[in-house]
C-alpha cells in the first residue's frame, strides 16, 4: 500500500467548506501520479518513452463522512486486481482517527500506442504493481 498525508485546502472545498465530491477523484489522481512515479513508471515516462498508454476506463466513489477545510487525512492506494491487459486500484481516504471516510476505485487498461488496442501489461510495470497488491 502506498500512503500519503494531506490537508483539505480551500480550493478543494465547496461553499460550505466541505471537500467537494468531485475533488476526491482529483486527489485520487494526484496520488496515482505520485504512485506511478514511485514505481518508476511516471506519466511523463509513459507519454514520452513507453510503447503504451495507460487509460482509466472506469471510476467510482463512495462517501461515508465529510472532510472539512483544514482537516488532515491520509490517502492510500492499493492494487486490488491485476489482469492481462488491465489493473484496478483502490484509494482509501481516512480521517485523523484512521477511519475510512471515502473510497475511490479506478480501472486502468494498457493500450498500445501504435495499434491503439489493449496490450499485455509490460513486465516492468506488472512486477511493481504486484508489490502493492
Amino acid at each position: 500500500m502506498y500512503k500519503k498525508e494531506y490537508f483539505v485546502t480551500l480550493p478543494d472545498t465547496d461553499a460550505a467548506g466541505i471537500l467537494f465530491f468531485g475533488n476526491y477523484i482529483k486527489l485520487a489522481h494526484i496520488i496515482y501520479e505520485e504512485f506511478m512515479t514511485e514505481i518508476d513508471f511516471s506519466l511523463r515516462y509513459i507519454i514520452d518513452d513507453a510503447d503504451c498508454l495507460i487509460l482509466i476506463v472506469h471510476t467510482e466513489a463512495d462517501y461515508k463522512k465529510s472532510l472539512y477545510l483544514g482537516d488532515k487525512f491520509n490517502l492510500s492506494v492499493q492494487v486490488t486486481k491485476i489482469g492481462r491487459t488491465s489493473f484496478e486500484l483502490s484509494y482509501i481516504f481516512s480521517d485523523s482517527d484512521n477511519k475510512a471516510v471515502a473510497t475511490v476505485e479506478t480501472v486502468h487498461v494498457v493500450v498500445s500506442k501504435e495499434k491503439k488496442k489493449p496490450m499485455r501489461i509490460p513486465d516492468k510495470l506488472k512486477e511493481q504493481l504486484v508489490k502493492f497488491q
